[in-house]
């Protein structure tokens, strides 16, 4: 099948969708719409046209509306977690793509020509961001089934790439949420053993062991915060105590915001464990 028979089974709105509510024409054209087909749509309601080149939905974001005025549209960091990928914080200032890449009041303009790819959208993570703010965002990417590690290492095959290289090897496609990825590179940048969702018969998965001995949960109240995961927390606290294993559960938020606070629980607990071994 075709790009355009693939099209023609899609409405113009769906396509619009697929960038994210708002679309440049040529965009859309190049994904088998066409200049009859984007007429129809915006007579029929199911899309707008916004401004000269650019279409949306009806219940488009005013950012990308306010963007689409100044020829731009959302990229990097502020695209990635519009999509739905792990950030640790959203940048102070929105990242945009714009073909002229003049200065946009209130934005950091990116100069780029043409279509944004999903690989492109990693990229300029990788180069904006941390390093800690690239494993986020790659690993997610991962996790989430958006890429493969492998199609990750045949992107990033440039002389500039090896920054990117050595990130993509900090990944581990079993992590289960971005304060689990975050503590463990701050462990694993302290010089620490870790081990990411460690296996604990009648308990089930840590996020993390460390040094062998000390468990590391690290917790978000989406979940945690619930009578149900409640209770599933003081059963394996419980167990683990049964069990004879040492745990700390770390909110996400001291992970995410102070992984210094978190860096200095696990050192006071492995101290204390060290001593109570002797």
């Amino acid at each position: 099948m075709t790009l355009s028979e693939a099209v023609k089974e899609h409405s113009v709105a769906d396509e619009v969708a697929w960038y994210g509510k708002v679309a440049r024409r040529k965009d859309l054209l190049s994904r088998g719409c066409t200049a009859w087909g984007l007429k129809q749509a915006v007579a029929a309601g199911t899309v707008r046209q916004i401004c000269r080149g650019y279409y949306a939905l009806p219940d488009a974001d005013p950012l990308d509306l306010h963007l689409a005025q100044f020829q731009a549209r959302r990229s990097c960091l502020t695209k990635a977690a519009q999509l739905g990928l792990w950030i640790i914080r959203p940048p102070s200032l929105p990242h945009v793509a714009a073909a002229h890449g003049r200065p946009i009041l209130g934005c950091v303009v990116h100069k780029v020509s043409g279509p944004l790819s999903f690989m492109d959208i990693l990229r300029q993570c990788v180069k904006c961001g941390s390093e800690v703010d690239g494993l986020v965002v790659l690993e997610s990417a991962v996790v989430l089934k958006k890429c493969t590690i492998l199609e990750l290492r045949a992107e990033f095959t440039r002389r500039e790439d090896a920054r990117a290289r050595s990130i993509i090897d900090m990944i581990d496609p079993q992590a289960m949420s971005i304060a689990e990825t975050v503590a463990r590179y701050y462990l694993r940048t302290a010089g620490f053993n870790v081990q990411g969702q460690f296996y604990v018969k009648d308990v089930g998965h840590l996020d993390l062991l460390v040094e062998g001995v000390l468990g590391v949960e690290t917790d978000g109240e989406r979940y945690h915060n619930t009578e149900s995961g409640w209770a599933e927390d003081l059963r394996r606290d419980n167990l683990l105590v049964i069990k004879g294993l040492w745990c700390l559960r770390i909110p996400a938020k001291v992970v995410l915001g102070r992984p210094d606070i978190m860096l200095k629980w696990v050192r006071q607990t492995l101290a204390m464990i060290s001593s109570a071994s002797l």
